[in-house]
């Protein structure tokens, strides 16, 4: 996230480096602010920057400005942390679902040294 502001409309407008946070991590973290806001998203032309823009439903209450910065700061840092860990480890999980479903008989053991 490069910035967050309110408009002049009250709105929370996030502008997204995409070539940082991808679709992925981004709709991860607007996914659970669905229920209290509308979210629109808008790329900017010739940039990697999405501006996003929160607007509170009515009937809603929304967060002060300061919790909701703080809440999508941790949660695009959250979710970018999970997008590494799980790319960096899917050779692992792969081997580990491999090995929990195959006939023991059929699977080849591998050593695997330093």
């Amino acid at each position: 996230m490069s910035d967050i502001y309110t408009n002049e409309n009250g709105q929370i407008v996030l502008c997204v480096d995409t070539s940082i946070y991808d679709d992925w991590v981004i709709e991860k973290v607007l996914y659970w602010l669905t229920g209290d806001y509308i979210i629109t998203r808008a790329n900017q032309d010739k940039s990697s920057i999405q501006t996003i823009t929160l607007e509170i439903k009515k009937g809603h209450h929304g967060e002060e400005f300061q919790q909701m910065k703080e809440r999508l700061s941790n949660d695009f840092i959250d979710y970018k942390n999970r997008q590494t860990i799980a790319r960096e480890t899917a050779n692992i999980r792969d081997l580990l679902f491999a090995k929990a479903f195959a006939n023991n008989d059929d699977f080849v053991e591998f050593t695997f040294k330093d």
